[in-house]
């Protein structure tokens, strides 16, 4: 198939929605090899046709997640083919969730540090996990706080990840402040 760009990719997808999950699979696949050892990274001919996906979001989870909600949203809604893609979909952004949370508690530590000095490698641990945990019941008690607003006391999924954004956009607000608590 050669060389193809996003819309021609795109397009392939959609004409073929019973193997878009396979395929975005794959480049899932791929992109972590290639993100891993990308000297190395060799895409099989067979699916040269994702090498514009590969290329564009191996560096880009976030963006991959988003691609993924696009192929979805162009598909028929309740289909099966819908369904693998939303499965695809909650294993993707399931990555992405954590590879933030590891960026985010890096952050926070790296701040921690700046501000109060160094500890051990368990108290680390441990103010990690406490600080986890604290912006884990806070972000229950934000969704609660804004479905409480809504006339059904439901947040639809847009909502909800609208409002978990907001919700972490202040968090990351609060480690660039140095709002974060001393060591335990």
């Amino acid at each position: 198939m050669g060389q193809r760009n996003i819309r021609e990719t795109t397009d392939l997808l959609l004409d073929n929605p019973n193997m878009a999950s396979v395929w975005l699979g794959q480049a899932d696949k791929y992109m972590q090899a290639h993100s891993y050892d990308p000297q190395t990274f060799i895409l099989p001919k067979e699916h040269a046709f994702l090498q514009p996906l590969v290329e564009a979001y191996a560096a880009n989870l976030e963006g991959f997640v988003e691609y993924i909600v696009g192929v979805r949203d162009s598909i028929e809604k309740g289909s099966g083919a819908w369904e693998r893609v939303q499965n695809l979909y909650r294993r993707v952004m399931g990555r992405y969730v954590q590879q933030q949370r590891r960026e985010r508690a890096n952050r926070a530590l790296a701040k921690a540090e700046e501000l109060y000095g160094g500890t051990s490698f368990h108290d680390r641990l441990r103010w990690v996990s406490n600080l986890e945990h604290g912006w884990a019941k806070r972000r229950l008690d934000y969704l609660a706080e804004r479905r409480a607003r809504t006339e059904d006391d439901r947040l639809s999924s847009d909502e909800r990840a609208e409002a978990l954004l907001e919700f972490w956009d202040i968090i990351d607000t609060e480690i660039y402040n140095g709002e974060v608590p001393p060591w335990n």
